[in-house]
Parts: C-alpha cells; structure tokens; sequence
C-alpha cells in the first residue's frame, strides 16, 4: 500500500500555487499501490562546498522497497530554454514568460541534497544500504519533450502528460533506466527508517523545568494582583478575607503581617497547621516585632513562660477543669487564657491564616492576646469549604468578609480537578491553562510505587526538575507504610527524600495529605487515592488537589481516575 505524505484535502489541494503539482498528487493518491511512499514537497537546506547554505524544496520523493529512491521536481505548462545563456523560462496559458530555474539541475540538486541527508542519518547508515537513487522531471502539460532533449536531459528521466495517466509504469521505467534494468530496493528495514524520518510526528517542547519557572512567575504576578485588595481595605483593624483554594490566602496573610510589623507593631502570625507554621516562619525575615507560630505552639509558648513565673501546673488545671474534653481542642485554649493572666505580654497585630480549622475555643484567648481589645488589629483569613481538622460556626468579627474570587495558584487542570469537591461563592479559573492531571494506575502498591520512582527520577533526571520542587502526599491511614516503600528507593545525586521535614533544596519531600494543608508545591503527586472516598474526604480532596501549582499526579489503583471524573 502506497502512504503518501502529508494527507491533503482538496481545498488544500486547491489553494496550491502550482495546479501541475496538484494534478500529480491526486493521480498519486488515487492510482499508486505497492509498498511505497510519497512525500510531496519536501523543503531541505543544502550548504554547498563553499559552506554557504542554500534552501530548496523537494516536489516529489518516491521512497519504493524494492526499487530504491526517485526525486521528481514537477514543471507545469510549457518551457523554453535560451541554449546560449542556458536560462529556462515557463510558458503560462496566456503565452507570458517567466524565468525559472533549470528544473534538471533542480532535480540534481535536490537528489544529492537527500542522499546528503541520509547519510547523515545515524538510523539509517547503520544499514549500510545502497538504493537506487535517480531523479526525474515531470512536465504533467506536455505532450511532446523531444525539443528538451540533450546529453543531461534524457527521455528516460522525463514524464509527460500520457505518463502522468500511467504513472505507476513511468516510475518503474525510470527506476529501471537508473539501475540498469535492476533496482535496488530500501527493504523494509530501510523502509521503517524512512517512515520514522519522514512521516513520524514530531514533538518538542521547553523542559518542564522552565516550564515550572515560567508559571511560577505568572502566579506571583497573579498574587501582586490580588494584593489590592488589602490596600483597598486601608486602615481596617478588623477584618475577614474569604477565598478558595489558591486565591492567595496566606500569601495575603504574611504581606499583612509584613505590613504591620513593618509599621512597628508587635504582630503575631498564627494558624492550625504545624508544617504551615514552619513554613510561614522562612518566608518572614526575622524581626523583634515579628512572630509566626502555630496555635499550640503559642500555647506551649505562654504555657511554658507561666508554669516557669508561678510554678504553676496550667495544663493539669485546664484538664481538672474540664474532664473527658479534648486536650489539644479544650485544655492548650483554656491554659493559654490562663497564661495571658500571668505573662504579660501582648501583640498589637493578630493575623490568623486557614482559621476554618481553629475551634471555637480558640477565639478568647487569641482575643485575650490583643493589647487593646477594641483598637488593636485582628485580620481572619480563611476558606469556607474546608475545614479538614474541625467545623467552625463563628468567628469574633461579625463584618461580612472580603471576598477573594480568583484562583492565582493553580492552572485550569488542577483548578478543575480541585474544584469539583468545592461548594461555595465561584471562584474565577487562572489563565494558565497547564497540562491535564496524570493518573499513574497499578493494582498494588508495589507495583504503584515502581512506576511512581520511575516517575519521580525522570522529571529529576530528563526534565531537571529541582527536586525541592517536587512532593509525595500519601493518606494520613497508614502513612508509614507508604513511606517505607520510598525510603529506601535512592534518587539521583544530591536529591534525597525528605519525610515529614520543611522543604529544602535537594530533597524531594514525602508528608500527608492532612500534614501539608496550606502548603503549595510546584508538582504534587497524590498516592494512595484508593483510600480517599469521594463524599467522607471531600474536603481533604478539594484542599489536596489545589496544593499542586504546575502539575499534578494521581497514583492509585483502578479507582484513581474516579477522582477526576466527579
């Protein structure tokens, strides 16, 4: 079966400058059989023996498996040549002259152009094949070629209209004239290499790397964007900001911070999460006026300093108080707001990020902390569809929040994927469009965590992705099995994995889903989604998916693509 190449529709066909190259092409589609194939106007470069680079283009290249190679260069309406100056003209349908090139020293050309090409070709020299190689000219307009004629221009290489009709015998003649009655064939080793130059699609793209760096730079273009809205609240000591995943919640939360510490207040940056905590504490510079803590590590804080001042026991009278509550959601809020009886240090700014997890116990001591109840500041940030660690029902500012309606994080994929467990005020979609969510599928987790490394040291490795770019969330059921699967899996030098540890340059970090709420990464991959169920870990879903800024896989069994078919 004869493929030719590319596959032209008739308008295509029909917008050609050439009608004579259109006519061939149709009689090759539609009359060609055999095990050949047909690229049709090949461009190439040729450097002559001077070094300078000359660029032409190929009309016709008959690749044939048991006849060898035949470059044809298509001539339509009439020619004239001036044999003294050995210039060429074409003749059009009104009799107007146009000077062309020597279609034969074309064909020539085009002919070493190709075998230059094809040696150079690794793939195909290691064949050591030596096909008949022969050029030809088709004039598709005329019926008589005998005035063209010469000692370089033989009737054996020249095609006319009757041979456009009976194609298929004009080129096996041709063949046969430049192999002497016996051609030699590409075969089909030579024909698969020819096939895999010349008609295999072609893909190349940045590495993800730049990728990951150009993307970055648009959601900080995006978060500056969002920044107005703090500007826009001026002078506000009390206030809620709303959003989603990705709407630039923290990001907002340690710019306030920045902002009133800046201004000289003693400003507290507080949340739930202890990695987030950890994380908060290198994005700030170190100031005196400066504090960026969890909500219990303030409370062992003020704790610790009253239990040294009065010798007393806080955390023991908060149990005493209140039997059979829970320690860390009761007993650390009720000791803190007994501290603040005894320590008398005071903050003038409060800033409280991904507060939807803070409990309601949460809020007089936090309060209690203000220096002027009424006048110092408070700032509550938070996202009303999650709350993974608790349900909250009030908060101490009854003002209507600020909303943030932009995702500036994600791209539209994960945005999607993310937002499909999301109920709440629209969020807009980010511009970045992105790649589409992975699903890397395997009926066990050790079949899983082989293509995951597989996976993971490529994007190190081919895509040089840093590898403090990179994270490993698992489900928090039965979290260290799957950290033992990875532990002892090395990554190539100096990359190493990182479990349960802040982020740093060189590690490739492995946490829980539940651990890294709060946080982002440029690439996440999400392992273990057979123990996620859609409705009970709804929220947990929605905050996980969105951790992902640039790309995002999901590793799992047969069940992993139900996740982004919700």
């Amino acid at each position: 079966m004869t493929q030719l190449i590319p596959l032209l529709s008739e308008e295509q066909l029909a917008s050609l400058r050439s009608a004579a190259e259109a006519k061939v092409y149709r009689v090759c589609r539609d009359t060609l059989s055999g095990r050949r194939t047909v690229v049709f106007s090949l461009p190439w470069v040729r450097v002559s023996p001077h070094g300078t680079p000359r660029d032409g283009e190929t009309d016709f290249i008959v690749f044939d498996e048991t006849r060898g190679i035949l470059v044809i260069e298509v001539k339509g309406g009439g020619v004239r040549i001036d044999v003294g100056t050995g210039t060429w003209q074409s003749i059009d349908g009104k009799r107007r002259t146009h000077s062309i090139k020597d279609p034969f020293r074309q064909a020539v050309g085009q002919k070493y152009a190709l075998q230059g090409y094809l040696s150079e070709s690794s793939k195909f020299s290691s064949l050591s094949l030596r096909p008949t190689l022969g050029h030809a000219v088709l004039f598709p307009d005329l019926d008589d070629v005998t005035p063209l004629l010469s000692a370089d221009r033989r009737r054996e290489f020249i095609g006319t209209r009757a041979d456009v009709e009976s194609l298929m015998g004009w080129i096996d003649r041709t063949f046969d004239f430049w192999a002497s009655g016996s051609p030699v064939g590409l075969g089909a080793a030579g024909m698969k290499v020819i096939a895999d130059l010349f008609c295999t699609p072609r893909e190349v793209r940045p590495l993800l790397c730049h990728e990951l760096i150009e993307h970055d730079r648009e959601h900080i273009r995006l978060t500056e964007d969002q920044a107005r809205v703090l500007r826009a609240l001026g002078r506000r000591t009390r206030v809620v900001v709303s959003g989603g995943a990705g709407t630039g919640k923290t990001l907002l939360a340690v710019e306030k911070a920045r902002e009133l510490s800046g201004r000289g207040l003693n400003t507290l940056l507080v949340c739930y999460n202890r990695p987030l905590a950890d994380h908060l504490r290198t994005c700030l510079e170190e100031r005196p006026t400066l504090h960026a803590m969890s909500f219990h590590q303030l409370c062992d804080r003020f704790v610790r300093a009253a239990n040294q001042r009065s010798g007393l026991d806080l955390l023991r009278d908060a149990q005493d108080a209140n039997p059979g509550t829970s320690k860390f959601d009761v007993h650390f809020p009720h000791a803190l707001a007994m501290a603040t009886e005894i320590i008398p240090e005071r903050f003038d700014a409060i800033i409280v990020d991904e507060a939807q997890d803070f409990g309601e116990e949460y809020w007089f001591p936090i309060e209690l902390l203000l220096r002027d109840p009424k006048d110092s500041t408070l700032f509550i940030f938070y996202d009303h569809n999650q709350s993974v660690y608790r349900r909250v029902s009030t908060f101490p500012i009854q003002d209507e929040p600020f909303l943030l309606t932009r995702n500036c994080r994600n791209t539209r994929y994960i945005h999607d994927a993310a937002y499909a467990y999301y109920a709440g005020v629209e969020t807009e979609p980010p511009p970045l469009e992105g790649a589409p969510v992975e699903v890397i599928d395997a009926p066990s987790r050790g079949s899983q965590v082989k293509k995951l490394y597989s996976h993971l040291v490529s994007l190190i490795d081919v895509e040089r992705v840093p590898a403090r770019s990179i994270v490993v969330l698992v489900p928090s059921r039965d979290h260290l099995a799957f950290y033992e699967l990875l532990r002892d899996r090395p990554l190539p030098r100096p990359a190493r994995w990182a479990f349960e540890e802040p982020a740093t340059n060189g590690a490739v970090r492995v946490d829980t889903a539940s651990r890294f709420k709060g946080l982002e990464s440029p690439v996440v991959y999400l392992w273990g989604t057979d123990e996620f169920d859609a409705g009970r870990d709804r929220e947990l879903l929605y905050a996980t998916l969105s951790r992902a800024k640039s790309r995002l896989f999901l590793v799992g069994g047969q069940q992993t693509r139900a996740i982004l078919s919700r």
